[in-house]
């Protein structure tokens, strides 16, 4: 057996005079005699601790902590602003927003805006209770930054005690206002009923809605039902959990679901027409319209999509006697053969008179979902365009076409 030394023992068992030598200081400042009397001085005072992308976490290690000059920094560096560091985009077609905040680059200064928010969440936690008043312009600011950025936001909303429930709901506010919805709605549990009923009629917050129950807050769900500006799902949310209250429609739930009827949501409008429908109320169930076909159509299809499996389409009832001429068009990047003579390798069409006892949506996730962009007869998702051709309000022609991939995109 191979043993090893005394010698090489003691060099394992004694610890490594390199682990008690503390990294070198960066910052060449003596914090027992640094005063800050105004912001000026606080400004001087980052630019002498010059912090960059690559030792900015280093460089704020070496602040004394629970140091009153710690939150003049951090109030002075609040006030400056300067936090965006992926401005918003809209969305287009093959043009992905941002989901991701990149870390600053190594070479980042204070008058870089990635590296400034890192900075901020810093600054943040310094405050003190004390300090809000101050702080409370650049916490708003903060709050009115759009996505992609949320850790920021997030951190503006915690800085406020929960017992400052107004202030917590002005920025809660704010930030819904800028888009940051999917934050602000996990945000609302310390709200009180006030602030959430508030949430719902004005700023029409479908998590503040969520909070409450429909058997609590009946007027504030029946409202929330016809609030156009209130999120889709919400709504037909809201129509279920009124619905299931009672056996029978009440009728404050019954006019509700009327007027809901005419919502140009047509997703809301379908579901309530399914919900009257099938409470004996057959006359609002989609009908063909010659005035406005494509909108007929389009309740018609969310309609449809709530339907269960054994129930028979209506479609026939939008069809013309001669049936329903559906076209569908493939698309294959790969493809050097044009098959069906259209001029284009890529493209393949088929297609089909389909009778009118027969006739369904097909692929009606995908329709529904393209209603909800729609140019004139012509609707469109990220992988299809729907193309519908009516003649006296019936539907003659659709016309399901793959969309090319991104890089096909002109």
């Amino acid at each position: 057996m191979r043993t090893s030394s005394p010698r090489a023992n003691a060099a394992i068992e004694q610890p490594s005079t390199l682990e008690h030598i503390p990294p070198p200081k960066l910052l060449d400042i003596d914090w027992a005699t640094v005063t800050i009397a105004n912001e000026a001085d606080a400004r001087a005072l980052w630019n002498k601790i010059a912090p960059t992308g690559l030792d900015w976490e280093d460089k704020l290690g070496e602040i004394p902590e629970d140091a009153p000059l710690a939150r003049q920094l951090a109030l002075a560096l609040l006030h400056e602003g300067n936090f965006v560091c992926v401005p918003p985009s809209a969305h287009q077609d093959c043009v992905h927003a941002p989901v991701d905040i990149p870390a600053p680059v190594a070479s980042a200064t204070l008058a870089d805006p990635c590296l400034r928010r890192n900075l901020a969440l810093w600054a943040i936690v310094q405050l003190e209770d004390a300090d809000l008043p101050q702080a409370r312009d650049a916490l708003r600011a903060i709050a009115a930054i759009p996505p992609p950025e949320s850790q920021l936001v997030a951190a503006a909303f915690h800085a406020i005690p929960e017992s400052d429930l107004a202030e917590r709901y002005e920025l809660l506010a704010i930030a819904w206002k800028a888009g940051q919805t999917e934050l602000v709605n996990g945000s609302l549990g310390a709200l009180d009923e006030p602030h959430l009923i508030e949430a719902v009629q004005k700023l029409h917050s479908d998590g503040a809605l969520q909070v409450l129950s429909a058997e609590g807050f009946r007027a504030v769900y029946l409202a929330a039902v016809l609030d156009e500006k209130m999120a889709t799902v919400a709504r037909t949310q809201a129509m279920t959990d009124l619905v299931a209250t009672a056996d029978k429609l009440a009728p404050d739930v019954q006019t509700m679901l009327v007027a809901a009827t005419k919502s140009p949501d047509c997703t809301v409008a379908a579901t309530a027409a399914r919900m009257l429908d099938q409470h004996g109320l057959h006359q609002f169930a989609p009908k063909p319209s010659a005035a406005k076909p494509l909108r007929a159509l389009c309740v018609l299809a969310s309609f449809e999509q709530l339907q269960r499996n054994d129930e028979a389409s209506r479609l026939a009832n939008f069809v013309p006697a001669r049936g329903l001429e559906l076209i569908k068009i493939s698309y294959d990047a790969w493809s050097e053969v044009d098959a069906d003579g259209d001029g284009d390798p890529h493209t393949e069409h088929e297609i089909n008179l389909i009778p009118r006892a027969e006739a369904v949506l097909p692929e009606i996730d995908e329709i529904v979902r393209a209603f909800q962009h729609c140019t004139g007869s012509i609707c469109r998702t990220d992988d299809h365009e729907v193309r519908f051709t009516f003649k006296a309000g019936y539907l003659t022609r659709l016309e399901l076409a793959d969309r090319p991939p991104c890089s096909h995109h002109e």
